[in-house]
């Protein structure tokens, strides 16, 4: 089963409701798994804190998925079930599988054992193999502003929660995240870091915050910005083509960032401070 959502919409969480479903184990209720979120703001999935002999959870080591992950999930599926009445195997942010821990996929998908059920956990299912997701059945989140804000409503207030919507995408989780870690919003550090002689003084704050939500939200803005959407008056005179051509460094520093284990995160943010600066401070 190929579990599909837009960003922050709970993907790899439905994927550990279900795998408990399969075990016929209790799943705790939402809040307890909250409770367990690590410094990076990133939800631990209660599967990876559950132990059962018959569950596999297998994440990126790094910024991909290795082959060794997918040989030991295939000697697990083709094993002997042990407690539970099936076994499970979840693969999350299936679309960081390198290319040769996709190929040794195909094996399982292709022949899927008895009793095994393989759950892939996915936000970006483009970036996976045709013919992984050919082999899968398909099971798409979809993504409901309004039933977002109504559940964030019910656990934080509304000011709190209008002022994020926008910088999250109307990803609940990802909104529900920052406010549980405190994460202020971001459009007052790019208006510093656009007024300042030193931009980079900013980035060791930067350096606290997820990556990927960061970069996501720093995009969202520029965009908006180049629509005309946010009126800044340290922003007034950058061209939509100046803005853009930020926009697009901004994507190739986000897929360094995430999918490159060598990345040096702080130069990279010190190189986009900076070019922000200069794009700021010059406009046309």
């Amino acid at each position: 089963l190929l579990i599909r959502s837009p960003e922050g919409w709970g993907e790899a969480h439905f994927a550990d409701w279900l795998a408990h479903r399969l075990l016929e184990l209790p799943f705790p209720e939402f809040e307890e798994v909250a409770s367990e979120s690590t410094e990076d703001g990133a939800l631990n999935v209660a599967g990876r804190m559950l132990a059962h002999a018959d569950l596999r959870w297998v994440e990126p080591d790094g910024a991909v998925i290795k082959v060794d992950d997918i040989r030991m999930l295939a000697d697990f599926a083709i094993g002997t079930r042990q407690s539970a009445p099936r076994k499970v195997a979840v693969i999350e942010k299936a679309h960081l599988l390198n290319a040769n821990a996709a190929n040794a996929l195909l094996k399982t998908l292709e022949e899927p054992p008895p009793h095994t059920h393989l759950l892939l956990a996915t936000a970006q299912p483009g970036r996976l193999l045709p013919t992984i997701v050919s082999r899968c059945q398909s099971l798409v989140i979809g993504a409901d502003a309004a039933v977002a804000r109504q559940w964030l409503l019910e656990r934080w207030a509304a000011q709190a929660v209008d002022a994020r919507l926008f910088e999250y995408g109307n990803a609940p989780l990802s909104c529900d995240a920052a406010l549980r870690d405190g994460e202020e919003p971001l459009l007052p550090v790019l208006a510093g870091m656009a007024t300042s002689d030193q931009p980079t003084q900013a980035v060791e704050g930067l350096l606290a915050l997820d990556p990927d939500r960061l970069l996501s939200r720093w995009y969202r803005h520029c965009i908006a910005l180049a629509a005309g959407q946010i009126d800044e008056p340290w922003a007034a005179e950058v061209s939509s083509r100046r803005m853009r051509g930020f926009v697009d460094e901004l994507v190739r520093t986000r897929r360094q960032m995430l999918y490159t284990n060598s990345a040096n995160a702080r130069l990279l943010l010190e190189r986009l401070s900076v070019s922000w600066r200069s794009m700021c401070a010059s406009g046309t």
